[in-house]
């Protein structure tokens, strides 16, 4: 993985000074239809309601031995992780599933053989590098809440997904992970809805609040009686981490049960301690954590000198359709994939010839991305491009 990247000091915590204040709430039941921040800061349409930071580094200097850095690394070293955490073998998919729906998330250790590891660690920090270079100081951010220091694989390509490089499509169908897919979902007619993935950067100070990934407005319910956390799970992500999780290098962080949890999620000044601490590690790298993305989840800091870079798929329900999947995988890499893997990426694959917009473009900056789907568009022609959109 990449090496002497990150911790820069001259980046502010929270990187924007005048970010806007909590809500006092992280529950954000509009999903992807959230409106706009008051001032622009690089996340994804659903995490809006994540700008505001983080409010207990607020003071701290952006270096590896700033004193308070180097307490919270002593803390996390002491403290950090969920006690107990059960890593389930490949071959016990019923046992992977029965804690996924107990949890809200599982880990199955030894999910990516030596050699797609290898290449998986490669693309990443390709995708990583090329991000780097639009932002050498890494303040633009990006993800949920658009913190510096903090990428998105598909939040940063022009395209929203990176099923154009052929590394993430070969994570859709994994003897490792199709068992356990089947088992959750209780079928083999799931879908793909689309694959990225996300990055700590070294020098990635802040916690990233608690969130939901909800690909839904709420469910409109005249009788009032049923929610989308009443439900099934409907959207699950498979994460890939790519170096062992430690106590210090960014490991995600889970509350177990809360998949089906009504109550408000606390914002992070708000948060208690132990849910801070409740972090999927240690986890070797090539893993696979499976997560239904209503779980509470978030970042936790990444106080190491690693890059921690986590690809992911994401897998829709047979039940379940979202406006958040579109047409990103080129036909040509959709002849390459077993015939499940094809059949379940039946709603993301372009026509044959057809161009993925955006695609090979990565940029943590939405209008850099925007102005370059916009000159492909235009290439296109006006009619070709509108219906390039509309079928998106």
């Amino acid at each position: 993985m990449l090496k002497n990247v990150g911790w820069n000091a001259a980046v502010p915590p929270n990187g924007f000074l005048n970010r806007p204040r909590s809500s006092g709430s992280n529950d954000n039941p509009e999903g992807l239809s959230t409106s706009t921040a008051d001032i622009e800061i690089e996340t994804t349409p659903e995490h809006m309601n994540l700008v505001s930071g983080d409010p207990a580094c607020a003071s701290w200097s952006r270096r590896y031995d700033d004193p308070d850095v180097s307490l919270l690394r002593e803390h996390l070293r002491n403290n950090n992780g969920i006690r107990g955490l059960e890593l389930v073998s490949p071959d016990e998919p019923e046992r992977a599933a029965q804690l996924l729906h107990r949890d809200g998330f599982v880990v199955v250790r030894d999910a990516l053989d030596p050699k797609l590891l290898q290449r998986m660690q490669a693309a990443a920090d390709k995708a990583v590098t090329q991000l780097m270079e639009s932002d050498p100081d890494c303040s633009a951010g990006g993800g949920a809440g658009g913190l510096p220091h903090r990428y998105s694989f598909g939040g940063g390509s022009a395209s929203r997904h990176m099923l154009h490089v052929q590394e993430w499509c070969d994570l859709i169908d994994l003897p490792t992970t199709t068992p356990v897919l089947k088992a959750i979902f209780g079928s083999a007619e799931y879908v793909v809805g689309g694959a990225g993935g996300d990055i700590a950067l070294p020098g990635a100070i802040e916690y990233q609040g608690l969130h939901s990934d909800n690909m839904w407005p709420e469910m409109p319910d005249p009788l009032g009686a049923v929610t989308m956390r009443d439900v099934p799970v409907p959207v699950l992500t498979i994460n890939f981490p790519m170096i062992d999780l430690t106590f210090e290098n960014g490991p995600i962080r889970q509350i177990p049960g809360t998949q089906r949890s009504r109550s408000p999620i606390p914002d992070l000044a708000n948060e208690p301690d132990w849910m801070k601490l409740s972090t999927v590690c240690p986890a070797p790298a090539g893993s696979a954590i499976f997560r239904d993305i209503r779980a509470w989840h978030g970042g936790t800091p990444n106080l190491s000198r690693e890059v921690r870079a986590m690809p992911n798929v994401e897998y829709y329900a047979p039940w379940f359709r979202s406006e958040g999947i579109m047409r990103c995988m080129p036909y040509e890499q959709w002849e390459k994939l077993s015939s499940h893997a094809q059949r379940i990426s039946r709603y993301v694959v372009c026509e044959k010839g057809e161009q993925v917009i955006g695609a090979g473009h990565m940029d943590p900056r939405r209008k850099k991305r925007e102005a370059f789907k916009q000159k492909q568009l235009e290439a296109l022609g006006e009619k070709q491009a509108r219906e390039y959109l509309a079928r998106l």
